[in-house]
């Protein structure tokens, strides 16, 4: 394919962001907004298809880039788990999209989260990468972690930071009026916040918190996957004291009042490339804990507002306890929501798709 696109339209870059997950996080209305700020226009692909979905809704949607953020949404059916006869024939629908446009991905996730049919959604999300003339990574760890396991050439494979996702919510209020309004006590708070999923690693902060009864209350807050999964935690918590759960769809402001009314974020995912939760805990200027092994999430580090820990046995408790040392501070992070605004990230993706216009092999 080097050649047929090898040069760049004089009206502005058509681009149609693939599938549209507005609803869910902010990411894509606030990247289509700053690149139509760029110059390029913007689209969301519509419509439903049950055979063959990308390659048949193009047929009508034309673009110069169709830029896939998750693959997963075209072999798989949203809360359901796999869609078997998707699945299988999600390549031969991708290489038909391909020829219809020019296809660049951004790797939001390695696989798909609690996935299952292993050795068909790795084929999927080798094919969905090896396909692309660019992929957009948001970190050095993810772009190598990339490279190594579906063996694609470092150039093609762009570092872009994930965006600051608080420009789409209010700032923070104060810490005693976040937990008058959602009926907290005084006391240290440590916070996991957003989707509840197996993927997120709660069981082993809850065997933890079990076992320790630290003086400190933990706080998981967000909407479970399933009735059963959140059973299941229920279950495992048991009648621990310090263990509260709010299990409930969060709105954006009943998000900034529990950042606002935390000591201290948690994120224990089992494998992840980037993270909008602990970004946002990040620009909220609350202290961060997570595991040594996210190397693949990038915070602007060092920094005392994020804390790494090795295990559970050895050294969660000493980088608990140096999170909850240091009061949350907004002001603070204002220079990592800098580092990440979108109107560079805007600039970044322009820079990728000029890429995969030319020849697909730019100086990344």
């Amino acid at each position: 394919m080097p050649g047929v696109f090898a040069h760049m339209p004089s009206r502005p870059i058509q681009v149609l962001f693939a599938p549209d997950y507005r609803k869910g996080v902010p990411y894509q209305a606030l990247l289509a907004e700053a690149l139509a700020r760029r110059g390029a226009t913007v689209r969301f692909l519509q419509g439903y298809k049950r055979v063959l979905p990308l390659s048949r809704l193009l047929e009508d949607q034309e673009c110069d880039i169709l830029h896939l953020h998750w693959p997963e949404a075209y072999y798989a059916r949203r809360g359901d788990g796999l869609d078997l006869f998707r699945t299988v024939r999600f390549p031969f629908d991708l290489h038909r999209a391909a020829q219809k446009a020019i296809l660049v991905t951004t790797a939001h996730n390695f696989h798909a989260h609690d996935r299952g049919a292993e050795m068909l959604i790795g084929r999927n999300v080798r094919y969905a990468n090896r396909k692309s003339r660019v992929v957009f990574a948001h970190s050095i760890g993810a772009k190598q972690k990339l490279v190594q396991a579906f063996d694609l050439d470092p150039l093609l494979v762009r570092v872009i930071p994930h965006g600051d996702l608080s420009v789409a919510m209010r700032p923070p209020v104060s810490q005693a009026e976040a937990r008058h309004q959602l009926g907290l006590a005084d006391g240290k708070l440590a916070l996991m916040f957003g989707a509840v999923k197996p993927y997120k690693g709660l069981e082993d902060v809850i065997a933890w918190w079990k076992k320790a009864q630290p003086a400190v209350k933990l706080a998981i807050v967000g909407k479970p996957v399933s009735d059963e999964y959140a059973t299941h935690l229920s279950r495992a918590i048991g009648d621990t004291p310090h263990i509260l759960t709010r299990f409930e769809f969060l709105s954006d402001d009943a998000l900034v009042l529990w950042l606002s009314a935390a000591d201290a974020a948690i994120s224990n995912y089992r494998e992840i490339l980037t993270s909008g939760a602990a970004s946002l805990a990040r620009s909220y200027g609350v202290p961060l804990i997570l595991p040594r092994r996210l190397d693949t999430i990038e915070l602007d580090e060092p920094t005392p507002y994020v804390r790494r820990f090795t295990d559970f046995l050895t050294d969660f408790r000493t980088e608990l306890d140096a999170a909850l040392s240091l009061p949350p501070d907004f002001a603070v992070a204002a220079t990592w929501r800098d580092a990440c605004n979108w109107d560079r990230i805007a600039e970044l993706t322009m820079d990728g798709y000029r890429c995969a216009m030319g020849d697909g092999r730019c100086a990344a």
